[in-house]
């Protein structure tokens, strides 16, 4: 079926009269009572019940009519996206972004995102990736650059992969961890429980926790003065003074791991931000994306 196809599914539905469906359309009545005629057989469907007077579709009329409004919409949609694709992209992108990766990967990012979309603004808020991940849903921000996928069944890519390591001041005994004092950084819920799976696999008793903070900055600060041991992701080059330990589990490194998230058939303007990551692996690291 063709939009026009759909046009004429749509008045007829909409005037349930095919002579006033047909004025609208700018066509005579048997002109468009032989088209329905032609969609009926090339779908093998009845629109109408037979005899029905006055018109009376049929279920499969009557799912076709409901399905008319979307597949137009659809198709408007995509003409206004490729019409606004062949210039210069202009409005507004909302990101929300898990904190760490805000502070340290994300400017040189955005710095170049500006250069090459002047015309789009961009209005970041950072925080928690579960946070970031319900002001998707909601639909507060157009792409959630966040440390889970959540199975999220719209657009995603695994952006970038980091290793888990125990930092400390000085070389610690591994198995006497439960007694000495963590540092211990707020990663959120999905990484909380990695990090915990990971404690669970090779210890009995809780770990020790000396102190909580939410910035990475706080912690590693603790740690270089031998306050305690952390564990960190390598987000960003860590202070060669600290000694750093592979985190594993099964032999393989526990991984912090970044994934862009958005809608399907959302904001046009977040092809552009996709597109800037679509085009390197920023870590090195193998790059996937699901639609």
């Amino acid at each position: 079926m063709n939009e026009k196809d759909w046009l004429i599914i749509r008045a007829v539905w909409q005037y349930q009269n095919i002579t006033r469906a047909a004025e609208q359309l700018f066509t005579s009545q048997p002109a468009l009572s032989y088209r329905l005629k032609q969609i009926e057989r090339k779908l093998g469907v009845r629109l109408f019940e037979e005899g029905g007077r006055p018109l009376i579709f049929s279920a499969q009329g009557r799912y076709l009519a409901q399905q008319a409004e979307k597949v137009l919409n659809d198709a408007r949609q995509l003409r206004e996206t490729l019409q606004r694709l062949s210039g210069p992209q202009q409005g507004e992108l909302r990101l929300g972004v898990s904190s760490n990766y805000a502070a340290y990967r994300l400017p040189d990012l955005l710095l170049r995102f500006n250069a090459q979309n002047p015309g789009i603004s961009l209005n970041l808020v950072s925080g928690l990736s579960e946070e970031m991940f319900l002001k998707l849903q909601r639909d507060e921000v157009h792409i959630a650059v966040v440390k889970d996928s959540y199975s999220w069944k719209e657009g995603s890519a695994l952006i970038e992969e980091d290793d888990y390591y125990l930092i400390s001041h000085q070389p610690v005994d591994l198995n006497l961890l439960p007694w000495l004092p963590q540092i211990r950084l707020n990663h959120g819920g999905h990484v909380t429980q990695l990090i915990d799976r990971w404690w669970n696999v090779n210890y009995t008793l809780p770990p020790r926790i000396a102190m909580s903070v939410d910035k990475l900055e706080v912690c590693l600060a603790m740690v270089a003065r031998g306050l305690g041991y952390a564990i960190v992701s390598s987000y960003q080059s860590l202070p060669a003074q600290l000694v750093r330990t592979p985190v594993r589990v099964g032999g393989e490194t526990i991984k912090s791991r970044t994934w862009l998230l958005w809608h399907h058939g959302g904001n046009a303007l977040t092809l552009p931000f996709i597109d800037l990551f679509t085009s390197q692996s920023l870590s090195g690291e193998t790059f996937s994306t699901s639609e």
